[in-house]
């Protein structure tokens, strides 16, 4: 395996722990919302569900888009000089 197939893997990998995070806040915030008194001096709802958004937006990013990143970070380098 070349170490750009394992970075492609280890991005993907990310994406899915991102989406997994996502439901977890999302859990947590019906959670909140149905239970508020469950535990006083918790954020309110609406944090939880911004945390599930954007941990799900960057997951989702990660997961369509790893060949993208992978090509970015593994660009071939064009030199004029090559004769030097």
């Amino acid at each position: 395996m070349k170490p750009s197939e394992a970075f492609r893997v280890a991005v993907r990998v990310i994406g899915l722990v991102g989406w997994l995070v996502s439901f977890f806040y999302l859990l947590s915030t019906i959670v909140v919302i149905l239970a508020s008194t469950w535990r006083p001096g918790l954020s309110p709802w609406w944090h939880y569900f911004t945390s599930a958004a954007i941990c799900f937006a960057v997951g989702w990013f990660l997961l369509r888009s790893a060949d993208r990143v992978v090509a970015f970070a593994y660009r071939q380098r064009n030199s004029d000089a090559s004769d030097v």
